[in-house]
């Protein structure tokens, strides 16, 4: 069966048989530790094994070279829609992620290091949220050993369900009002929260760094 058949199929069941929509309210059953959103943002995402710069739109570029000498980075793989412009980093050789991975499948694995923008912090839960697109694709937060995320500071939020809220949003003006299942066809087609450097552990308990993703992730506020 076609998935035009089975769309549409959907459509016309939903004409006979309405769904009622109720609004729930959420409730944080986190407690927050700090009244203040940023340092509180901080604290979790050092708990999480991230490192937490503290900087300002204007000193950007010299944390990233910050970030970079102490990665030890050689190749830099980098998202195109960044706040800043890295043609002035010297050291490293900068590739950006402007194509389809197949069509340099032999050099991205031998990057070391990938830099990206976040779209929002959740300070409750020490994570950053990322909406994947072709100007930062998936692959970005996920291929290198070593990963910096650049997040703003104005765009964190307290806990889970508000940060959640701004990435479905992600491309919607914010003066724009829309119904949950008009914002449910809007929806990024990937979204991921970022709690730190990837970690599991086998039946011992023993736990291993970068498995699954970077083995070192430093978030850099501004």
């Amino acid at each position: 069966m076609s998935k035009q058949v089975v769309l549409e199929r959907i459509q016309s069941a939903l004409k006979r048989h309405t769904i009622s929509h109720q609004d729930m309210p959420y409730e944080n059953m986190i407690i927050d530790t700090k009244d203040d959103l940023l340092e509180e943002y901080k604290h979790f995402q050092e708990l999480n094994r991230a490192e937490v710069v503290d900087s300002s739109p204007e000193n950007l570029l010299t944390e990233i070279e910050n970030a970079l000498a102490a990665f030890e980075s050689q190749k830099l793989l980098y998202a195109t829609d960044l706040p800043c412009d890295l043609e002035q980093l010297e050291g490293c050789v900068k590739i950006p992620y402007n194509k389809p991975v197949e069509e340099f499948r032999e050099e991205i694995f031998h990057i070391d290091t990938a830099i990206l923008k976040a779209t929002c912090g959740v300070a409750n839960l020490g994570m950053v949220g990322v909406v994947s697109s072709p100007a930062s694709p998936r692959l970005t937060s996920l291929i290198t050993l070593k990963c910096i995320i650049l997040l703003e500071k104005s765009s964190i939020v307290r806990n889970l369900a508000q940060g959640l809220e701004s990435l479905k949003r992600v491309g919607i003006p914010q003066d724009v009002k829309m119904r949950d299942e008009d914002l449910g066809r809007c929806l990024p087609t990937n979204m991921l929260l970022i709690g730190g450097p990837s970690r599991t552990a086998d039946i011992e308990l023993q736990t291993v760094f970068g498995v699954h993703g970077p083995m070192a992730v430093r978030v850099i506020l501004y």
